[in-house]
C-alpha cells in the first residue's frame, strides 16, 4: 500500500505541525487524528504505519482548527468537520465506544493482581512490625516508670539532712543520754 503512495502528495506530520496553529505538537496531532479516525475517517500510512496527510487532510484539519479557536470540544470540532450529524455522531462514537473495551488485556489484570497481592503482603509485614515496635514501647514505658521511681527514691534520700549524730555517739556508740 504504501508503495502506491506518491511522496509528493502527502506530508508528514511534522509539516503539519508547523502549518496549523492550535495544534503544536505531534501529540496534540495524534490525539486529534485519533479521534477522526474513531469517527471513520481514514488517513494513509506510510512504509513504518505512521499516518501521512493529504491535501484533503490539511482542509480538515485546518477546518478543525477554526473551530476549536471557536470554542467548540476536540469531539465536536471532529462531527462539524466530518460533516456528521448528531444522530451519526452519537451512533459512531457508540460503535467506538463499544469496540474498546471488548479487548480486554489479561495481562494487565494479572499484573495489577500482582501488584496487589505484593501491597497486601508488605502491609501485613508493616502491620507485624508496628505491632513489634508497640510492644517494645510497652516495655520501654514500663523501664522508663521504674527507673522514675527508684529515681524520686534517690532524690528523696538525698535532700533529707542525714540525722546527726552526737560527739558521744561518734566516738563510743551510744549517747550519753541513753545511759541515763
Amino acid at each position: 500500500m504504501a508503495k502506491d503512495i506518491k511522496a509528493d502528495e502527502y506530508i508528514t506530520g511534522s509539516e503539519v505541525v508547523n502549518k496549523v496553529d492550535r495544534i503544536g505538537s505531534l501529540a496534540t496531532l495524534g490525539n486529534w487524528a485519533k479521534e477522526m479516525e474513531r469517527m471513520g475517517h481514514k488517513f494513509q500510512h506510510d512504509g513504518r504505519g505512521r499516518r501521512i496527510y493529504s491535501e484533503d487532510d490539511m482542509k480538515l484539519l485546518q477546518q478543525m482548527n477554526d473551530l476549536l479557536g471557536d470554542r467548540h470540544t476536540l469531539k465536536q470540532a471532529v462531527d462539524v468537520t466530518l460533516g456528521l450529524t448528531d444522530k451519526e455522531a452519537a451512533e459512531k462514537s457508540k460503535k467506538a465506544d463499544t469496540k474498546s473495551p471488548a479487548v480486554v488485556d489479561t495481562k494487565m489484570f494479572e499484573a495489577q493482581n500482582k501488584d496487589l497481592s505484593e501491597i497486601k503482603e508488605m502491609l501485613a509485614q508493616v502491620v507485624k512490625q508496628n505491632q513489634q515496635y508497640h510492644d517494645e514501647n510497652v516495655k520501654l514505658q514500663t523501664q522508663i516508670s521504674e527507673l522514675t521511681d527508684v529515681t524520686k527514691k534517690n532524690a528523696q534520700l538525698l535532700q533529707e539532712p542525714p540525722k546527726k549524730k552526737s560527739w558521744w555517739q561518734r566516738h563510743f556508740g551510744s549517747d550519753e543520754t541513753d545511759e541515763a
